[in-house]
């Protein structure tokens, strides 16, 4: 039998949203996002603020308020740098 699934996953647009937001030091405001998704994806507008608020919970992306709405300005969590070995570090000669 086949399941039917009504809504699709998002997964990819959190991805999508998130490396339009990196592409703007500033962040970016709901409206934008919202814009981006119906005008570059297959994604409805309506789903942006799911995936907002799921990047929200999962530590990557943080908002100014914390209620999603139309004056909210979106931008990626501070991170910190990982220390990764050079890459002569591991080097065999």
């Amino acid at each position: 039998m086949l399941d039917l699934v009504f809504e699709p996953d998002t997964a990819p647009l959190r991805r999508i949203l998130h490396d339009f937001i990196f592409e703007t030091p500033g962040g970016r405001t709901i409206p934008e996002l919202k814009r981006y998704a119906l005008l570059e994806t297959v994604y409805r507008p309506a789903q942006v603020i799911e995936a907002i608020r799921q990047l929200r919970e999962a530590g990557a992306a943080t908002t100014e308020a914390r209620a999603i709405n139309a004056k909210t300005r979106m931008s990626l969590a501070a991170t910190p740098s990982a220390t990764r070995p050079s890459a002569e570090q591991g080097a065999l000669w």
